[in-house]
């Protein structure tokens, strides 16, 4: 500093004694009257000795001020956190006490529920004119049942060992057989009559009510409503009774007077209530609800709450509605609705869009808490799902 004048000289002292008390470059220059590139270049210039530590140069940077506010600043983790983690203690691990949760093996009994419908045997959906989207025909519907069975059974491996189930109820909605000439081009859909319908009937259902009856020691209900394919004559013009699913029905009970654990409830209405485990199911096809776009939700919700109040005053309130029609599987509150066999066929892909795959619902009753689980059972090994043509 020999060769600085005196006033330079005394604003060196002046910056370094600023310096040492923790002021920041900007800090200083403001003091001073000085720029901060004079400053600057007389912090650097300082002999080496004079500097301070890591920290303190670090404050250097930083305005005092801000360094100040910084400073009070503290997370939640550094107020509370810290007395916390000195407070809680390490829990040792101890042995197991005396009344470890042990699991019982057997549950209280429930019922299961096979919803079946809208099988639509004898309709005819040619996979060429469907685009790939749908194929259906009598041999797909006896390997769907082939698969169903075997969906079933696995199903039941999981359940049947832990809770006891006294009974299952299969829930027949309906449209079992496709029918004959009940809309415009009807017969063009089908590949055989309607007794032939009724005969293919017979025989693949039998044959699954039979197995149902022999795999295990329960009583098998079978709760049928008719649906509107198989009945005779435009909507409204017959009987109830005039339906080719209420034949097949009939014929079932017949064929199977044999088996001792297997009853049917067979109405001679388009609609019935079933009363299990305590709970009431409202079981009817569906084609009285109106949809819209084929999403019959609000049509249900209306359809729900017009029946519940017709039925009170004869004191047949019920819990769930069951229904199929709408070949799409749903769950809306207290309604379940089923899927179909066939899949897409030509109205669902042309007129609503919608091409299914092909399930049927399975569920477990309650007699505390009704309907809680249930499972959408696939009809059709993927393996050999339809495939679409792409064409280039």
């Amino acid at each position: 500093m020999a060769n600085i004048p005196i006033s330079e000289k005394r604003d060196v002292e002046k910056v370094l004694a600023l310096a040492r008390r923790g002021m920041g470059r900007r800090s200083i220059a403001k003091e001073t009257g000085l720029s901060q590139w004079k400053v600057r270049r007389v912090l650097e210039e300082r002999p080496c000795e004079n500097k301070k530590s890591a920290t303190d140069r670090l404050r250097q940077q930083i305005d005092l001020a801000e360094y100040k506010k910084l400073k009070k600043r503290k997370t939640f983790f550094e107020l509370v956190g810290e007395e916390l983690l000195r407070a809680v203690k390490t829990i040792p691990p101890k042995a197991p006490p005396r009344d470890t949760l042990r699991f019982r093996r057997k549950f209280e009994p429930e019922e299961l529920g096979l919803m079946i419908s809208d099988s639509h045997i004898g309709l005819n959906v040619d996979q060429r004119e469907s685009g790939g989207l749908g194929s259906y025909n009598v041999e797909i519907f006896l390997e769907r049942l082939a698969f169903l069975k075997v969906s079933l059974k696995q199903i039941f491996e999981i359940h049947l060992g832990n809770t006891p189930y006294p009974a299952i109820n299969l829930f027949f909605l309906g449209d079992i057989v496709d029918g004959a000439a009940i809309y415009p081009g009807h017969a063009r859909q089908v590949d055989m009559h309607a007794m032939d319908q009724v005969v293919e009937a017979i025989n693949g259902v039998g044959e699954l009510i039979s197995w149902l009856a022999g795999l295990y020691p329960w009583s098998v209900n079978c709760h049928c409503v008719v649906g509107n394919h198989g009945r005779i004559g435009k909507k409204g013009e017959e009987s109830p009774l005039n339906n080719f699913d209420f034949l097949t029905y009939v014929l079932l009970e017949r064929e199977l007077a044999g088996h001792d654990n297997v009853r049917f409830n067979i109405s001679r209405s388009w609609w019935m209530i079933v009363e299990r485990m305590g709970f009431r199911f409202y079981c009817a096809h569906g084609d009285d609800v109106r949809s819209w776009m084929g999403v019959p939700y609000y049509g249900l919700e209306r359809f729900l709450a017009r029946v519940q109040q017709m039925v009170n005053d004869f004191d047949a309130d019920f819990d769930y509605i069951l229904a199929g029609h709408f070949h799409r599987p749903a769950n809306i509150g207290k309604i379940l609705l089923n899927g179909a066999w066939p899949g897409g066929t030509e109205y669902s892909i042309k007129q609503l869009q919608s091409a299914v795959a092909p399930v049927q619902k399975l569920f477990s009753i309650h007699p505390t808490f009704g309907v809680t689980w249930e499972r959408n059972i696939q009809l059709q090994d993927p393996a050999k799902r339809a495939q679409i043509k792409i064409f280039k």
